[in-house]
């Protein structure tokens, strides 16, 4: 075989092997991301929903929903319900701040059913170490000041950052992501304000009669 054949046949064989490499790598890569992000939220529930406030298994208690313009969702969902003598105490509802300053943050907010916050948890997001990121629990207290807060207090015009007249500080030089943030957590709270009815036991029960079904 020539060498004018051999290289070109070479080289080919060496793209194709990295190529497949890199697939293989990125498929690998993918599952493990999203199998701990799986691991994050099924921990971040024990925070969401308390134990105290309910008495289901909140894995069989969920409903799907997919609210790209209201919630900023990028695919459909999974909501979580928490029941206490069959009436709904709490839910964890999935939003999207599409607007972070590194690009999409994925946050769980845990709504009593009086409108209540029990806590936020963010998911995923991909924020500029050592200074958007301040806004995870690890690096910050920042995420404290949601809990107990509704649209009773502070009312629904004061869910701003401080900087924009609202109630909720911001970070020092890193105002983008927590005005993000405030926002997905508002639109989260007024999702869950008109729509209870979607988070009622009957439809729980569909659902888990559709998967069993």
């Amino acid at each position: 075989m020539s060498s004018f054949i051999k290289i070109p046949l070479i080289l080919s064989l060496v793209t194709m092997l990295t190529a497949g490499l890199l697939m293989l790598s990125e498929d690998l890569t993918r599952d493990r991301i999203e199998q701990q992000k799986t691991e994050l939220l099924l921990k971040s529930l024990e925070d969401l929903i308390p134990n105290q406030l309910h008495d289901n298994n909140l894995v069989e208690s969920v409903i799907e929903i997919y609210e790209p313009e209201v919630l900023g969702h990028r695919k459909p969902q999974t909501a979580y319900l928490g029941m206490q003598n069959n009436q709904l105490s709490v839910v964890a509802i999935p939003v999207t701040a599409r607007d972070g300053y590194s690009g999409d943050i994925d946050i769980m907010v845990g709504i009593k059913s009086n409108g209540e916050i029990t806590t936020v948890k963010i998911i995923e997001q991909h924020e500029t170490p050592g200074l958007g990121d301040l806004v995870i629990a690890s690096k910050s207290d920042w995420l404290k000041q949601f809990p107990q807060k509704s649209f009773q207090y502070p009312t629904k015009k004061n869910w701003l950052v401080k900087r924009d007249g609202g109630e909720f500080d911001q970070i020092t030089g890193a105002t983008i992501t927590p005005r993000a943030i405030v926002k997905a957590i508002k639109q989260a709270l007024d999702y869950y304000q008109t729509h209870q009815a979607k988070f009622q036991i009957k439809d729980v029960l569909i659902i888990k009669a559709e998967k069993t079904s």
